[in-house]
Parts: structure tokens; sequence; C-alpha cells
């Protein structure tokens, strides 16, 4: 039998760690943009945002409105996201 394990690495310009989703049961899910979450899961970034609104995924709003989404509720292997990169939305726009 053979065992693949995926890791995906998003880095922090700021470098600062990301913040994790609360609403998890384990609490180690990372937050990421709705950006990143449509990179990720290969969609379009409206497609993540119609998950947000029906609340199929965790998410958290700031004060100005801004969002960020759990890479749990996403299915994408939340806990192995290790640290979040805004560089790589800018370029994938």
């Amino acid at each position: 039998m053979v065992e693949i394990h995926e890791y995906y690495v998003i880095k922090s310009v700021s470098g600062s760690l990301p913040a994790l989703c609360t609403e998890c049961e384990m609490n180690d899910a990372v937050m990421i943009s709705p950006e990143q979450a449509a990179i990720l899961k290969q969609v379009p970034v409206r497609a993540i945002y119609r998950q947000v609104e029906l609340g199929a995924i965790h998410y958290k709003e700031a004060s100005d409105g801004a969002i960020t989404i759990c890479t749990r509720s996403l299915g994408a292997k939340g806990s192995q996201l290790i640290r979040v990169n805004n560089e790589s939305t800018n370029e994938n726009r």
C-alpha cells in the first residue's frame, strides 16, 4: 500500500503567523484569503464567496469587511498549510 501526504506552503510577506479557525474542533486550521482559497481549490474566487454565502465553509469577517477562509472547511487539508503568502495571490490575478 502507498500512502501519500500533501503539504501546501503559502508564505507570508509580513512573516506573521496566520490566524487559526476557532470554529474547527481541533482549533488548528489555518485561515487564508478568498483569493488564496480559490487558488488552492482551483476554482474562481466567486465560487469561494458562494460557499461563504451558503454557510458551507467557516470564515471570519474583519471590521473592514475583509474575510478569511478556514482551510479545513474547504477540504484543503487545512492543518497542513504552513504559511500564508499575500504575494502569491497578487501574482495569480
